[in-house]
């Protein structure tokens, strides 16, 4: 079975980037043929990754040059199944693909989801979701869909060695390790709250060490804003044994997210032996931290709730951080690559022996005014134009 991913990169293998390249082993050992189109990859990523190509597209690129390039690429080919990752490009692009049925994954709630999930009933057989509240949105938004054709497929994780989950010292009496892992942005990660969550943790006399693993456009920003403070390293990001040995030695990873999915890099970090510190933003990540301890969920912004939880924490017994700290590892080893996969298969199976639900072909799309704007106006300025669609 021919099987054809969608989404915006590859190479910079943020959470979204880890899941697909889940997909393109597992795909390929399940018997189907899997590959992927990053549009805004380099068109020589094929050569580090067979299955992988690129459009080059940038911020400069527009929706009416997007929908040449990719009818050009999708000339002549056939597809049995397509993933629009994140649904991103579905509403300007489905009419172009060459899929007889189409899926979308929904990754986090980004802003405007529900707006532009209403605009699409008719493009998608199936959606899965990183978390059943993404998915009982799909749900509510898209008429067309049934339970059984929007569900929730816990994000797939790679786990931690043995060897790296090294056994902690008590908490108190000593500085605290303290992590963030994943991508170090502004944009949905808010890493820039970091500030003042280390003022209110040096306001409370926490001894800590912070450490920060990944890359992204946060991390000059907040380099210079701790230049002085010889606590605070920047790893960038790390791969294999390197990756997973900074995180064993974590006693808890933070996160000052604005939304998000089931985060992936914290539930690796959980199977590291970290404790997670996470914002009650109602998504995914709050329904796996309240099933290790509901008080290490936050009241966002609230930063001297996580120092107070982080004092409560080092006066728990050692024995009961340690049983916190296997429960979080035995529910993320829930979320391993192969288990997830299996459900996927399940999903994917029952959605190509339902009926086809999905418009075929899709009416060519009619153009609007904003199809001309560079994407990277088009994102600061009117992000709902990505989202449009009506017929010629």
């Amino acid at each position: 079975m021919n099987l054809r991913h969608y989404f915006t990169h590859y190479s910079s293998l943020g959470g979204v980037q880890s899941i697909i390249a889940t997909h393109l082993k597992y795909d390929e050992i399940a018997g189907m043929d899997p590959s992927l189109l990053a549009f805004f990859d380099p068109s020589e990523n094929q050569e580090k990754h067979q299955k992988v190509s690129g459009l080059c597209w940038n911020g400069r690129t527009n929706i009416n040059a997007a929908r040449n390039g990719f009818k050009r690429n999708e000339s002549g080919k056939s597809h049995d199944c397509c993933v629009y990752h994140d649904l991103w490009g579905l509403a300007f692009l489905a009419d172009l693909d060459h899929c007889h049925h189409r899926i979308g994954a929904i990754h986090s709630h980004w802003p405007h989801l529900e707006y532009q999930l209403k605009q699409l009933d008719g493009f998608l057989d199936g959606v899965f979701c990183d978390s059943q509240a993404l998915a009982d949105i799909a749900l509510k938004n898209i008429p067309s869909l049934t339970p059984d054709r929007a569900v929730h497929l816990p994000v797939p994780i790679k786990t931690c060695p043995h060897e790296y989950r090294t056994t902690r010292l008590p908490l108190i009496d000593r500085p605290l390790k303290l992590g963030f892992t994943g991508r170090v942005d502004h944009l949905q990660k808010r890493v820039e709250r970091f500030i003042p969550l280390v003022n209110a943790l040096e306001m409370k006399g926490i001894q800590y060490e912070l450490e920060f693993l990944g890359d992204g456009t946060g991390r000059k920003y907040l380099e210079k804003a701790f230049h002085t403070r010889e606590n605070i390293t920047f790893h960038g990001k790390k791969l294999g044994a390197e990756y997973w040995k900074i995180m064993g030695e974590w006693d808890f990873v933070i996160y000052t997210s604005d939304f998000e999915g089931s985060p992936l890099a914290m539930q690796e970090a959980m199977n590291a032996g970290c404790l997670p510190i996470f914002p009650s933003i109602q998504c995914g990540g709050d329904l796996v931290v309240k099933e290790i301890s509901e008080d290490l969920l936050y009241k966002p912004e609230d930063y001297q709730s996580i120092a107070y939880t982080l004092l409560d924490w080092q006066k728990r017994p050692p024995s009961f951080v340690g049983a916190t700290r296997q429960k979080g590892i035995q529910i993320s080893s829930e979320y391993a690559e192969d288990k997830y996969h299996v459900k996927f298969k399940k999903f994917l199976n029952h959605i190509l022996n339902q009926p086809v639900i999905s418009k075929h072909p899709i009416q060519a799309r009619g153009r609007f005014w904003v199809d001309i704007l560079p994407f990277a106006a088009l994102k600061r300025y009117y992000p709902k134009g990505f989202f449009n669609y009506r017929e010629k």
